[in-house]
């Protein structure tokens, strides 16, 4: 039964890949018929996905939710029409369908992400369908139960279908089909390669080395979680061998790996969100996030740099195989190129997609001969042995292929789930009116000041953020929040940017920090001392999204020639070293409880000036 279904979800997500693939080259659907196999294929991948390691109720139940969905993407399918011409006013059956899709899509995103997100998104629902039942001055506006489920389910027009779930199937699926293939067709090797070089030359060894493999490959998967999960495996025994405590080598883990969801192309998903929402090219988001990416990592690198200088852990003994990166780095750097250059050319984010997916296929399946024909010497690393026969290598080039359309197509399905539930939260919210209180609160607490209101949204966004996806409180906040910063004077770009870096942030912040927990499982260390770890590792990364609202340079807007630009770069340089030597106790010796404060009294008078304070 067990290799049944996991057969089944393989066949299924290859055909989901193929299927947003063939999308890419001939639209021979319309937009919401493919977000309904979109969805409905996702929910049953997702469900399989848990059916497949589970045992009696826990296989019956998912697989009871993937029949559930399958009816549900048919019945849609064959009454497209009726229900598009009777959205507001569906039928008794059509009702039906609807709660019962409803039910399906938060239970997908329990199964995938946990229940907070879910759960809030029912509460915003039943505020929807009930709200007119409480006090008038609490009420929301009384609308049908009827119309309620159509406006948020089969109506086909908005909730589970229209804005969102349309990026989910047109943007964001094939970028998480390519991260799946990046990893499974070894595109990923290099990575750890070039963390180890980097491990040999600074204090700090495999602090070093995860930083910069777990960024890395975080800028394909772009989910703090996955990615401490996939790298975390290799990266904390290291640390921990080489003297690392285990809550720091978790910390570590769970910060290098929270910042992928910040560097392009993929950015946790919520850059092709933020460029519908700002009616923006992608890649006019992907330019603007280059210098907040590269900021986060070099305040992540500089205090793990003191914390090892304070431990005396020394540079790395591990030295990295030449031939492996360089053999390897190709699949990372021409199928990155490729899609850079399409976008720039202001091709469509699938198109760049889909040709990235191309262009990486074809030269893992070149690698193969290459592999073969190669110099002795590089034979001898790359195989480690007798070479195998050129069959034996086909059949691990088609399987790595089948497992990597795989596995992209199950986190293009996670995404799907969130989108649902997302949407469903976001209708509800809208037509309700529900933020408006929310954003009233924000603006009765800042007033006219533009730092009270950034700060209270950047509290709200660690709030909304604790235990559901960097999609999910990003969407939230911007909804809520975004429009009394923005009132407040602030671009929306930067307004937006500076709630996707706390979005991303409350992945390692208490009381609920899922990267920190995901990683201090593999670590085996307690949890709170490693959201704490993390959280000192981070101090500079709460501070850089205030020096962007003041300062529009550091995000590409309204920037100075190119001497201020390099003044403007040294001096938050500058604030990233001095924030981590007040926060690690070394410099160039370790410090003491005055020597820190004085360096923090530093870095904030230097942000202070870098935010116009002595202007």
């Amino acid at each position: 039964m067990t290799a049944a279904v996991a057969g089944l979800t393989t066949v299924l997500g290859v055909g989901l890949a193929l299927f947003h693939m063939a999308l890419t080259q001939a639209a021979f659907l319309p937009s919401v018929l493919v977000q309904n196999v979109h969805l409905g294929a996702g929910l049953i991948l997702i469900a399989l996905a848990a059916a497949s390691v589970g045992r009696g109720f826990a296989r019956a139940w998912p697989l009871a939710v993937a029949a559930g969905a399958a009816f549900c993407m048919i019945y849609i399918a064959l009454r497209y029409d009726t229900l598009i011409n009777a959205a507001g006013f569906p039928a008794r059956q059509d009702v039906v369908v609807g709660v019962l899709l409803l039910a399906l899509v938060f239970e997908a995103t329990r199964l995938q992400w946990g229940l907070v997100l879910p759960v809030l998104s029912l509460a915003t629902l039943g505020y929807y369908a009930l709200g007119h039942l409480i006090p008038a001055e609490w009420a929301a506006p009384h609308t049908p139960f009827s119309t309620v489920v159509s406006n948020v389910s089969t109506g086909l027009y908005s909730g589970l279908f229209g804005q969102f779930m349309a990026i989910s199937a047109n943007d964001i699926f094939l970028f998480m089909v390519f991260g799946g293939l990046l990893d499974a067709l070894d595109g990923n090797r290099p990575f750890t390669e070039i963390g180890k070089a980097i491990g040999r030359v600074m204090p700090g060894g495999s602090g070093f080395t995860t930083v910069v493999s777990s960024g890395l490959m975080g800028m394909v998967t772009g989910a703090a979680v996955s990615n401490v999960a996939i790298c975390g495996t290799y990266t904390i025994p290291f640390m921990k061998r080489e003297g690392y405590s285990a809550e720091t080598a978790a910390a570590i883990e769970a910060t290098a790996s929270t910042g992928g969801q910040i560097v392009p192309p993929v950015m946790g998903s919520v850059a092709f969100i933020m460029a519908a929402l700002l009616a923006v090219p992608y890649f006019d988001i992907v330019v603007t996030a280059i210098i907040p990416a590269v900021f986060y990592y070099v305040s992540v690198l500089a205090a793990v740099y003191f914390l090892s200088r304070r431990l005396g852990i020394r540079r790395s003994d591990q030295a990295p195989d030449a031939v492996q990166l360089w053999f390897y780095l190709p699949l990372f750097v021409v199928p990155l190129v490729v899609m850079t250059i399409l976008l720039a050319t202001l091709r469509s984010v699938a198109f760049a997609a889909f040709y990235s997916i191309a262009v990486l296929v074809a030269l893992r399946f070149a690698l193969v001969f290459a592999r073969r024909y190669a110099p002795a010497a590089w034979r001898a690393s790359l195989y480690g042995a007798e070479a195998p026969r050129l069959s034996s290598e086909f059949k691990d080039f088609f399987l790595k292929l089948v497992a990597g359309l795989r596995n992209g197509a199950l986190a293009g399905a996670g995404i799907a789930a969130v989108m649902g539930t997302v949407g469903v939260l976001s209708e509800s919210v809208t037509a309700t009116g529900a933020a408006v209180p929310l954003g009233w609160a924000v603006e009765a607490v800042s007033g006219d000041s533009l730092f009270i209101a950034a700060l209270s949204t950047a509290i709200m966004c660690l709030i909304l953020g604790a235990g559901i996806p960097t999609v999910g409180a990003y969407v939230l906040t911007a909804a809520i929040a975004a429009p009394i910063i923005v009132g407040n004077g602030l671009d929306p770009y930067l307004a937006h940017f500076f709630i996707l870096y706390f979005a991303c942030l409350s992945a390692i912040t208490p009381p609920v920090a899922a990267a920190a927990l995901a990683a201090s499982a593999i670590a085996g260390s307690r949890y709170f001392r490693t959201a704490w770890e993390a959280t000192r590792l981070a101090v500079m990364l709460y501070v850089l999204p205030f020096l962007f609202v003041f300062e529009p340079a550091l995000l590409a807007r309204d920037m100075p020639g190119a001497a201020g630009m390099a003044l403007l770069l040294a001096e938050v340089t500058a604030v990233c070293v001095l924030v981590a030597a007040a926060t690690q106790g070394f410099l160039l010796k370790r410090l003491n409880a005055w020597q820190r404060l004085a360096l923090g009294a530093g870095a904030l008078a230097l942000s202070l000036h870098i935010g116009g304070a002595w202007r």
